[in-house]
């Protein structure tokens, strides 16, 4: 074997295992594994609170080669309007993994701030893998307000304390 050979061997796989991240392939941390977690009997989840994200249909992303945002694999998208002086609108989503860490999807979660029930659709992020099939919707918001969010799954429910980012 010759030593270009060898090299490229060696060389090509590990440029696979850098990259892949980037390229939106799985990775070996679970969603569900850092962050704002809560756990019952059967799930662990996670809650993470960002900016708004512009919400796009299967067909639209492949038509218009859109490469930023979530697509919407079911469920409804909420209608938010001007927000509040004082407040804006983010995205609030919820992983759910099984206690292996492995994403739980087709499931039809209740997730519910701060008394207010808030539609579940169920997404994924342009160009990533199936790994970040999450729940959640945009909401509005006041930045640095803290809130509590429960998610209820097959009757078991996880509770998060969470503080608004100041985005």
């Amino acid at each position: 074997m010759s030593v270009r050979v060898l090299v490229a061997s060696v060389v090509a796989p590990l440029c696979l295992v850098v990259a892949a991240p980037a390229l939106g392939r799985t990775s070996a941390v679970s969603p569900c594994s850092s962050g704002n977690i809560a756990t019952t009997a059967a799930y662990r989840m996670a809650l993470d609170i960002g900016k708004q994200e512009e919400m796009y249909l299967p067909s639209e992303v492949k038509a218009r080669h859109i490469k930023t945002g979530e697509i919407m694999l079911g469920g409804e998208m909420s209608m938010v309007g001007k927000p509040p002086a004082g407040s804006r609108i983010y995205h609030l989503e919820v992983h759910i993994c099984n206690k292996a860490g492995a994403v739980v999807q087709k499931l039809k979660p209740d997730i519910v701030v701060e008394g207010v029930m808030l539609p579940s659709a169920t997404m994924v992020g342009v160009g990533e893998s199936m790994a970040d099939y999450h729940y959640g919707n945009d909401i509005i918001l006041k930045p640095g307000s803290r809130l509590v969010v429960r998610v209820t799954v097959n009757g078991q429910v996880a509770v998060f304390h969470a503080t608004v980012p100041k985005i």
